[in-house]
């Protein structure tokens, strides 16, 4: 493992410093990139809604050059990690307990700590060697990482949760919400309803907060340096909000059937659409 930094306060990101609560210093494992962050959050329980859209939408947006904020906890908080991690991108997790393997909560989560070091992230904590994990640090802990963070985006999360906790505390500090819609059937989802509601951002593809903070929008197949053709753009366009027939991709691309097709498989083949069954695709 390596050495655990200490970093006072005008050694923080410079969003953090400029919170009315920042805590007096900072434990560090690995490093704390320098570049635009984005929280991700949600809830521990996480639904297959939630398993299928975190990695597609982090992914995105970690290629585009975000460096993805969240809590190493169960749920949406590990499915961003990993996402941004596969995405060969940066990640920082703020924890609620110390940094050593001992304390380290959840204790589950130790390799995906040492991997998110590994890549050049950080894991950090406002609480020394030996810190367990109280109750009361989690909150506490969610506006460090608002705090950090340009923007908070939710994806699900019940009515009360600590993802909720983490907008609210996002808004105070002048900070944007986005959320990922949901069924209303859902209590996963009334959380970022609700927000939406009252006026938060909804987010369907990673280019709705790229949009929003003015950055060029070099995700995906681009930014993996994977070259696409005009046809299989058009299949990746037509995949890009939810896992369609392939009369219904044809229909829309205009595309004739061989063509599109051919497509399919290229596109299967390089990993960035999976074969459902029954002639219906979804973007990995």
């Amino acid at each position: 493992m390596q050495e655990i930094k200490v970093l006072k306060r005008d050694g923080f990101p410079p969003l953090l410093q400029e919170i009315h609560d920042p805590p007096e210093e900072l434990f560090v494992w690995g490093e704390i990139p320098d570049m635009p962050m984005l929280a991700v959050v949600g809830t521990r329980k996480v639904s297959p809604y939630g398993k299928q859209v975190t990695p597609r939408l982090v992914q995105d947006l970690a290629r585009a050059g975000l460096c993805i904020v969240s809590g190493l906890a169960y749920g949406i908080d590990a499915l961003a990690h990993q996402a941004a991690l596969d995405a060969g991108a940066k990640t920082v997790a703020v924890l609620g307990s110390g940094l050593d393997r001992a304390s380290l909560y959840p204790r589950e989560h130790w390799r995906l700590a040492e991997r998110i070091v590994k890549n050049g992230g950080a894991v950090v904590s406002e609480y020394p060697e030996g810190a367990e994990p109280k109750p009361y640090h989690f909150p506490a802990r969610n506006r460090i990482v608002a705090g950090m963070s340009r923007g908070v985006l939710v994806i699900e999360a019940p009515e009360k949760s600590g993802a909720l906790i983490t907008a609210d505390l996002a808004l105070r500090e002048n900070r944007d919400v986005f959320c990922v819609p949901g069924s209303i059937a859902s209590q996963n989802s009334v959380g970022p309803n609700r927000l939406i509601q009252l006026g938060a951002k909804l987010v369907m593809r990673a280019e709705d907060v790229l949009e929003e903070w003015e950055m060029e929008t070099a995700i995906s197949n681009q930014a993996s340096g994977i070259s696409l053709s005009e046809e299989q753009q058009k299949i990746i366009e037509a995949l890009k909000d939810a896992p369609r027939h392939v009369d219904a991709i044809v229909k829309e691309t205009k595309l004739d059937i061989t063509t599109c097709n051919v497509g399919l498989v290229e596109l299967e083949l390089q990993g960035l659409i999976k074969n459902l069954g029954g002639g219906m695709y979804a973007r990995v």
